[in-house]
């Protein structure tokens, strides 16, 4: 196949053939784009066609919509796309909206800080041709992925013949272009949120590290995002304590701070507490695409006001940390929120 290219491609080499085909950012765009279309095929049985003139498009409002048509991955993948989109707005002068009510109401948690991006649902438009969707999967973390997202979204603005474009997407394109500042501009958190962080931030004070761990369910405790199968008892073990020897080490490395431990696993926290510098924020664990039966204002907040405590308690730590091994996820979780204050994140990839 490549002597077959080489000649029909003459002024490429092979070895530059060879590494097309072996292109794992390529391989990845493709997988986005079905990815994508997977999603818009969600996503278009919502809008219907009528019958009218065609919109004045010399006022286009973009809005990030996160309602439950779709998954839309967890808080940091959702942020992420937020703000992707909101700063290739800002570049454009496009006025920008966030439609943020599933499995919440965005506000209940973040609210408006310097940008106004609340839009009510009764302003929506769900009618083609005034209101356009645009679906944006995410296939690789890399630069160049990212800004192949980035034009193929400009491309789809710039583009649409509607007053509103619908984004579905958790974009990454931002963390490669002052994410924190981006962040800082549309949001603060509620006043209820910010009691809860000034609480924990008196108990922790300002000189702590954070340590994140993501086991996925092979520990058998949470299965709200479950893709693999519970380890034997043996390996759990064998996992966990070697967890706690890098929680140990980073507790040598910084002997006078505290050691902000964050996890998906009841069962890892409490084992973590018996070490004495450590500290977990409590509450429930849970994630933001699994559908609860909370009815009440009050239920819900207490079901999601966790993960946004550990995502700003993560945030003010003074470095980061996330585990990495064969039996736990790479969670983008620590990273999105090292982003906002321009705090030193450090992967540690162990075996054991």
């Amino acid at each position: 196949m490549i002597k077959l290219l080489t000649k029909i491609y003459k002024r490429v080499s092979a070895e530059t053939i060879r590494t097309l085909l072996a292109n794992k950012y390529y391989n990845w765009y493709v997988f986005s784009q079905q990815l994508s279309n997977a999603l818009k095929r969600q996503i278009e049985p919502h809008y219907t066609f009528v019958n009218e003139e065609l919109p004045n498009t010399n006022q286009k409002t973009v809005v990030v919509v996160h309602n439950g048509w779709t998954e839309s991955g967890g808080l940091a993948d959702r942020l992420r796309g937020i703000v992707s989109v909101y700063m290739l707005c800002k570049d454009k002068g496009l006025d920008f909206r966030i439609l943020f009510t599933h499995p919440f109401p965005l506000e209940m948690f973040l609210v408006p800080n310097q940008y106004d991006w609340r839009i009510p649902n009764n302003q929506m438009t769900y009618t083609r041709p005034a209101a356009t969707p645009v679906c944006l999967e995410v296939g690789s973390e890399s630069y160049w992925q990212a800004q192949k997202q980035k034009s193929f979204l400009e491309k789809q603005i710039d583009s649409a013949n509607s007053s509103q474009i619908h984004v579905y997407t958790n974009a990454l394109f931002a963390y490669f272009d002052h994410y924190g500042l981006s962040f800082l501009e549309l949001f603060k958190p509620s006043e209820r949120l910010q009691q809860a962080i000034d609480k924990e931030l008196s108990i922790l004070g300002v000189d702590f590290i954070s340590v994140s761990a993501r086991f996925m369910g092979v520990l058998g405790d949470f299965t709200d995002t479950m893709k693999t199968g519970v380890l034997p008892a043996e390996k759990k073990k064998r996992l966990i304590d070697a967890c706690i020897q890098q929680i140990e080490a980073l507790h040598n490395e910084h002997p006078q701070m505290k050691v902000l431990v964050n996890s998906d696993s009841f069962f890892f926290l409490e084992q973590v507490k018996q070490l004495p510098y450590t500290y977990t924020i409590p509450g429930n664990i849970t994630h933001l695409d699994v559908t609860n039966k909370e009815v009440t204002h009050e239920d819900i907040y207490k079901t999601y006001e966790k993960t946004f405590l550990d995502f700003f308690m993560i945030a003010h730590a003074q470095s980061i940390y996330r585990l990495e091994s064969r039996w736990m996820r790479a969670s983008g979780f620590p990273h999105a929120a090292s982003l906002i204050f321009g705090r030193p994140f450090h992967p540690i990839n162990f075996s054991f």
